[in-house]
């Protein structure tokens, strides 16, 4: 399930204009699951996907922010985004939320 949902996130970024660099990104400390870049800023994106009702956005609590920003630094990432992808039965929904990190 994760990996569908860092392929969609992926493909999400691409059509709203980021470039793909890298998917699962090892960095001393732990792992990125997307590195892409916005005009030219490097921008570490994690990815929370779930199949049942609410935001996978709200997954990710204070402590994961912390880590991922430090893990974003480490990869020469001046931006954080988080993206959640609901994979329903009928449905595919995602939530974007970048410079949040």
């Amino acid at each position: 399930m994760g990996r569908a949902g860092e392929l969609i996130a992926a493909r999400f970024l691409e059509d709203h204009g980021l470039t793909v660099v890298a998917g699962n990104v090892e960095v001393d400390g732990g792992e990125l699951d997307v590195l892409a870049l916005d005009s030219g800023t490097r921008v570490a994106v994690e990815v929370r996907t779930i199949t049942g009702p609410g935001d996978p956005a709200d997954a990710v609590d204070p402590a994961k922010r912390r880590r991922v920003r430090r893990l974003a630094s480490r990869a020469g990432a001046s931006r954080v985004d988080f993206l959640g992808v609901r994979l329903g039965p009928a449905d595919v929904v995602v939530h974007w939320v970048p410079g949040c990190g």
